[in-house]
């Protein structure tokens, strides 16, 4: 026991000198950690290889890419590939709509998956997060639910039908939705409402559909299948949704009065249909007063906008005994609904777009003409003081 004690101390000295000549070998300093040595290693190749991005990109190496990104010519071409994009998946779709009907519900799938992935990263950078909790997502994540794992469940096609048809379709008119093909996110929404109305346009009419056949005179929905029903679907989400926001989440809620949820954006949208009825019919009744506007964090507001929004949805669900008890009738509306789109897309290019995309333009350019002239002239007044003090030095050498 006594020379095993009388190793130890030993041991300590030849793992020091190991660690040490280790350290010399590999960070040429014996008194330098790997660690250090790795970090600062790690630093200067990220270092590198940001230079050499930045000069692949923007022609620059001290250019950022967040500020290339923000000029003029950047913007003008994103827009652009946008607007292919735009044109490319409205002519996708018709193709797969025509031509492949019984895939198109795949399609529908892996298209919303896509959006929806580019829209929740939109969303969170802005912090919108909470507009994905609307009943729109809600009859979207239904319709995927039927087809990936229930296929064959005729009443839930039928109740998919039933709120895809009349709220969503419905909610295009009246939220005056927009077909601008260069804006990713308005492209989305009217992806979000339309096509979950053409998936359950086949199923209800295309002779593979599993809603019902569409030669067999006995399919119809009733008024179970067209009211009632969707309107317990509807209730339950708006339970859930009221459970989130206004209990679960309240903290949050308050503590953040600029993250955007749907009831804060209705209420302060002074130009929205909706809004616009509401507060005319309210101050009807005596609600809201003469000069009283409506207060999102109210529970007076809230419950106007519940109710409001449990009318719109009994509203859209009225016509659905007729649409689908008629194949004219169901494209005939779903062509309308279209039309509409597009129209307020052509409204919003030529009364809207062409003065603010302008607009935008020039204040972008004038932003980064701006900051190129600060750095010009923080460089030249650095090139001035260096003058100044060789000056100083010249004068003060002659003098001695």
């Amino acid at each position: 026991s006594d020379s095993s004690l009388s190793s130890i101390p030993n041991a300590a000295p030849k793992s020091n000198k190991m660690q040490t000549s280790m350290r010399r070998a590999l960070t040429g300093n014996e008194s330098r950690r790997f660690r250090d040595h790795a970090k600062e290693n790690l630093q200067k190749t990220s270092h590198i290889v940001k230079k050499h991005v930045r000069q692949v990109v923007t022609g620059s190496t001290e250019r950022r890419l967040r500020d290339w990104a923000k000029e003029s010519k950047v913007v003008k071409t994103v827009d652009k590939f946008s607007f292919v994009l735009g044109v490319t998946v409205l002519c996708t779709t018709e193709f797969m709509l025509l031509e492949h009907p019984d895939h198109f519900g795949m399609y529908y799938v892996v298209l919303l998956s896509v959006m929806m992935a580019l829209r929740l990263y939109m969303y969170a950078k802005n912090k919108w997060l909470y507009f994905l909790l609307d009943f729109c997502y809600w009859v979207n994540a239904s319709c995927v639910v039927s087809v990936l794992y229930a296929p064959n469940n005729a009443q839930l096609w039928r109740l998919n039908y039933a709120c895809t048809n009349g709220v969503l379709l419905g909610a295009i008119v009246a939220w005056r939705n927009s077909l601008v093909f260069h804006s990713l996110d308005k492209v989305t929404s009217i992806a979000i409402h339309l096509l979950p109305g053409l998936l359950t346009f086949l199923q209800r009419w295309s002779p593979t559909g599993n809603m019902c056949n569409a030669i067999d005179n006995d399919c119809s929905i009733g008024i179970m299948g067209a009211l009632l029903e969707p309107l317990l679907f509807y209730m339950c989400w708006q339970a859930l949704y009221i459970l989130k926001t206004e209990i679960l989440d309240r903290k949050i809620m308050l503590a953040n009065p600029d993250i955007k949820t749907s009831l804060r954006w209705l209420t302060r949208d002074t130009k929205n249909p909706m809004h616009k009825i509401a507060k005319r019919v309210c101050r009807s009744m005596g609600v809201l007063g003469p000069n009283e506007d409506f207060d999102p964090e109210s529970l007076k507001t809230k419950f106007v906008f519940w109710i409001g929004q449990l009318i719109f949805v009994l509203v859209t669900l009225l016509p659905i005994p007729s649409l689908f008890a008629s194949v004219k009738a169901n494209a005939f509306y779903i062509l309308f609904v279209l039309m509409t789109a597009v129209y307020n897309g052509s409204n919003y290019y030529f009364e809207v777009f062409a003065a603010r995309y302008m607009q935008k333009l020039e204040e972008k350019q004038q932003a980064w003409n701006a900051k190129e002239q600060q750095v010009a002239d923080s460089s030249i007044g650095s090139t001035n003081s260096i003058a100044e003090n060789g000056s100083e030095k010249e004068v003060a050498i002659k003098d001695e």
